[in-house]
């Protein structure tokens, strides 16, 4: 990876700052050790690697439409086939609940998307705040 030659600057001073720096007059975090430094410079160059498992490829929405598809169309065909009374009102009440669950299994992924979505907002975020200080991968 090619960094910018400042922040190639900034992230070489990180890796090179004494451990023996402390914090005398002032509570706070302790100073990073060498070891937190390169996990920190590590974690910087794969960070877009991270972003790949919060943006979702509409496999979930795909799911849904899948699955809601399979129900239509398993009601359609039980519908179709039965002759029998009794077994149409047993399949009537069988596909009532599946239309329940099947509601509820919508709604609760619209509100898994819609939070996938505010992740990807606030991952962007991120990034566009450590790209002000480094460059990220």
């Amino acid at each position: 990876m090619i960094f910018k030659q400042d922040n190639l600057n900034r992230i070489m001073s990180i890796l090179n700052e004494s451990q023996e720096k402390a914090n005398v007059f002032r509570e706070g975090p302790a100073p990073l050790t060498l070891e937190e430094k390169r996990a920190f410079v590590e974690s910087l160059r794969t960070f877009s690697q991270l972003g790949e498992s919060v943006y979702s490829k509409r496999q979930l929405e795909e799911t849904v439409s899948k699955i809601e598809q399979m129900v239509e169309t398993a009601q359609r065909h039980v519908n179709e086939s039965s002759d029998d009374v009794v077994e149409t009102t047993a399949a009537g009440r069988h596909f009532k609940y599946m239309s329940e669950a099947l509601k509820e299994f919508k709604k609760a992924a619209t509100e898994v998307i819609i939070n996938e979505r505010k992740c990807a907002q606030a991952y962007e975020d991120i990034a566009e705040g450590l790209k002000k200080y480094y460059d990220i991968g």
